[in-house]
Parts: structure tokens; C-alpha cells; sequence
């Protein structure tokens, strides 16, 4: 508001000196006002309400009191050094703002893995993996700058590993082989992805230094969860189903999904393509997968939606086929039935 004020009198101010000059130049050429200096009067005068009704911005004023209250913060960061501020009690938003508008002034790679990790705190992955690669570019040989970039990868993909979340990670354990952190982040975002020998091998890493106690048996449990998947992996690699309808156009979205019996929410794995004609026949893969494998002899159904819209979300798509039982193993594709 301070700054509003200051720039309205400061228009205000030049208005009444170029009035004043207007009007001694038309007294001192013909007794009447001439347009030479009217016109840039004007012009102030609208430039003045424009901006009084418009361009003031009020995010201006609160972005210059951060920048102020926490500018040598920001550079204290940039500098390796030890703010002399609680980092605790910066709001992490606002020094986010701030380290940024510095970093393009002042940029050094432990500045933007500060960043980064402030930005992976926020739940912002994506500007995480931006300021890792900023680092990253600054120092290449900084396994924790690696690390943040392999976390934010992996983190924009719902948890599961990435092969380049992966070389991240691979590039740590090159230089050093017992990184616990790395052989932890590989171990948990593997299993997500469903590459079980690549998690039992972290697992079994982890487990070669932490073999005790509560580490021990917490690491046990997930070496344990990702054989018991690798072992049901084969009974699900493929499930076919041919989906019929009547009456109903092609082109559109299909959702093809496995459940539990009874169950709501999200479903253990689903599969969206564009139906180019009826029927369709439509495979669950592995990849396909949202969650574990079910034990065997879980009760399972696998149904379908569609929409006539192409590009659509799960959300629109009204048309549904009735869930049938999945009795394992299968003889063929599940026949669905839209209606």
C-alpha cells in the first residue's frame, strides 16, 4: 500500500509541474494553452488512474517485506553458511521465494540443493527435480544433490523407480557402495515398480550391515514382502479380457480394472487404451499394477467403464460392465458386457 501512495503522489507531483509549465508556455506564446505540453499532462493523468485502478499489484508489497526480512538468510544458504536465523521459524514458502530470486543472481549448487529440498518438503516434486539438475550442474560429484534429484523422479511417479531415478542412485553406490539412504530409497521404489530381484538385491544389502534388532527385523519384513511378490508375479503377468457392447460407438476410452470382491477405492491394477472396435480384448500386465498381489486364493473381480469420449478420465466414464469373478487360473479372456 506504501508503495501505491508513493508512486500516485509522485505522478500527482509531475502532473501539477507540467500543468504549471503548460500553462507559462500559453501565456508566453499566445495567452492561450497550447497542446505541446497538454498531451504528456494527460497522458500522466491516465497513466496515474490506470494504475490506481489496475496495476497495482498486491502481492508487491509482501514479496518486498519477505525479500527484506529474509534476503541474508537467503544468501547465508547460498554461501554455505549457517543462517543466523532458526531456519525453523522461516516460513518455507515464503524463503523459497526468496532463495530463488537469489539463486538467479547468486547461484551456487549448495543453494539449489537447499532449495530443492525446501521445494521437496512443500510436496513439490517437480521443482525439486528443477533445482536438483541446477545443483547438479554445479557439483556433479555430490551423492546427496543425486539423491534429491532420484527422490523427486520418483516421488512424480507415484513412488516407483525410473531409470533415471535409478542411475541417480546407481551413481551414489558407484562411489560409495554402502549408502544406506541410497540402498533404502532403491529398495522401497523398486518394489513399488514391481522389480522385485532389484528390491530383494537392496533388501539384501541393507540387511548384510542391519541385521539387528529393530532395523533388522523391519528390513526382514520388506525382504520378505518383495520374494512373496516375486513369487505370485507369474500367476498375474497376464490377464486377457474381451469387452463387448451394443449399440455403443468405438474410438472411445475403456478402463479395464481388477478388485477385490466387495471392495471400493482404488483397485489392485487397471488398464486405460482407446477402443478402436467391439470387441476389444484387453490384457492386465504387471505394469499395470496399482498394488501388491493378492494372496493366492483372494477373491477377485474384473470389470470395465467406457466412454465414447476419447482422452477421457475414469470419472466420466459412465458405461460400465457388471464385475465377473476372476477364477484362477484363467482358460481364456473374461468376457465383460458393457451396457
Amino acid at each position: 500500500m506504501m508503495l501505491w501512495i508513493m508512486a500516485a503522489v509522485l505522478l500527482l507531483v509531475m502532473t501539477v509541474i507540467l500543468w504549471g509549465l503548460w500553462r507559462r508556455e500559453g501565456q508566453r506564446q499566445s495567452g492561450r494553452p497550447g497542446l505541446a505540453l497538454a498531451i504528456p499532462a494527460l497522458v500522466l493523468c491516465l497513466a496515474a488512474l490506470g494504475y490506481a485502478l489496475q496495476g497495482y499489484n498486491r502481492e508487491t508489497g509482501p514479496w518486498l517485506e519477505q525479500q527484506q526480512a529474509y534476503k541474508d538468510v537467503a544468501r547465508q544458504i547460498i554461501a554455505g553458511q549457517t543462517p543466523d536465523q532458526v531456519a525453523a521459524k522461516v516460513p518455507a514458502g515464503q524463503l523459497a521465494r526468496v532463495l530463488q530470486s537469489e539463486l538467479a543472481r547468486h547461484p551456487s549448487a549448495v543453494g539449489w540443493y537447499a532449495l530443492g529440498m525446501i521445494y521437496d518438503q512443500l510436496g513439490a516434486p517437480q521443482l525439486a527435480e528443477e533445482a536438483a539438475r541446477k545443483a547438479l550442474v554445479l557439483a556433479d560429484d555430490k551423492a546427496d544433490i543425486h539423491l534429491l534429484l532420484a527422490r523427486a523422479l520418483i516421488e512424480q511417479n507415484q513412488g516407483r523407480l525410473t531409470e533415471d531415478a535409478q542411475a541417480q542412485i546407481d551413481q551414489v553406490l558407484a562411489s560409495q557402495p554402502n549408502h544406506d539412504g541410497a540402498w533404502m530409497m532403491l529398495a522401497m521404489a523398486a518394489d513399488r515398480a514391481g522389480r522385485y530381484p532389484l528390491a530383494i538385491h537392496a533388501w539384501s544389502s541393507l540387511l548384510k550391515r542391519h541385521d539387528q534388532g529393530e532395523t533388522g527385523k523391519l528390513l526382514r519384513m520388506g525382504l520378505e514382502k518383495s520374494r512373496q511378490q516375486l513369487a505370485r508375479q507369474d500367476r498375474f503377468a497376464s490377464l486377457p479380457a474381451t469387452i463387448r457392447a451394443t449399440d455403443l460407438p468405438a474410438g472411445g476410452t475403456l478402463f479395464v480394472y481388477l478388485r477385490r470382491a466387495g471392495s471400493q477405492g482404488q483397485p489392485l491394477a487397471a488398464h486405460r487404451t482407446v477402443v478402436r472396435d467391439f470387441p476389444a480384448t484387453v490384457t492386465l500386465t504387471p505394469g499395470d499394477w496399482l498394488q501388491p498381489f493378492p494372496e493366492e486364493g483372494a477373491a477377485l473381480v474384473i470389470g470395465a467403464r467406457y466412454t465414447p469420449a476419447p482422452g477421457a478420465s475414469v470419472d466420466q466414464a459412465g458405461i460400465s460392465a457388471d464385475p465377473v469373478p476372476l477364477t484362477m487360473p484363467l482358460e481364456g479372456p473374461v468376457s465383460l458386457q458393457l451396457k
